[in-house]
């Protein structure tokens, strides 16, 4: 396969998804960025097998070892669903329903598989550089965060203290207080963290 003759990916179904998503060796550079992989799909069908992805990652990712899913994690968020969850052309119940799954993606298997760096950077990678990002993706995105700093895990609480400090919400340093209030004991790395994440000072 090549550019001239891309992988026809538009009819998988869920399964056949996943294997094209995580099944590859862990490779530099990484299989999605070369040639002979080079392929076309239809985005609101993918974005659907995302968020079912992320509601059942326990069973669905099973057979693939942490390097395999942090590679593949870095495919979908940081290659796709950064990308299409701001396209107003796809449909906005599929991307709000992919922002909503996200959380039990955290709850159920990223709280016990922390991974190198997808988990910490997973909202950066769907951070927004417009000058006017779609307000109902960005409440969307801030009620999911809400419900990750929730979670007991502190590389999750990170992960979202970390996207929070990105996004642009007027319910953000609310949130982060909130949190703050509710958990007195936190660690002082974490507590100015969270102050830097109020401040937009995060990297």
């Amino acid at each position: 396969m090549s550019f001239t003759e891309p992988i026809d990916a538009t009819a998988y179904g869920f399964d056949d998804w996943i294997r094209f998503a995580f099944d590859h060796p862990v490779s530099e550079p990484a299989w999605y960025h070369t040639e002979e992989m080079y392929f076309v799909c239809v985005p609101e069908r993918v974005i659907v097998h995302y968020a079912r992805l992320f509601r059942d990652a326990v069973s669905t990712l099973s057979p693939y070892d942490d390097a395999q899913v942090e590679q593949g994690l870095w495919f979908a968020v940081g290659s796709q669903l950064s990308e299409w969850v701001w396209d107003e052309d796809l449909p906005l119940p599929v991307r709000l329903d992919v922002i909503d799954a996200m959380p039990a993606m955290f709850r159920d298997f990223l709280t016990g598989r922390p991974l190198d760096t997808a988990c910490f950077m997973w909202w950066d990678m769907l951070r927004t550089f417009g000058d006017a990002p779609d307000q109902r993706i960005t409440d969307a995105t801030a009620r999911a965060l809400e419900r990750v700093l929730e979670l007991s895990a502190r590389h999750c609480q990170l992960s979202a203290l970390h996207g929070l400090g990105h996004l642009t919400h007027e319910s953000k340093e609310a949130i982060i207080r909130r949190f703050l209030a509710a958990h007195p004991d936190v660690d002082d790395e974490l507590r100015e963290y969270a102050l830097e994440a109020i401040a937009g000072n995060v990297l």
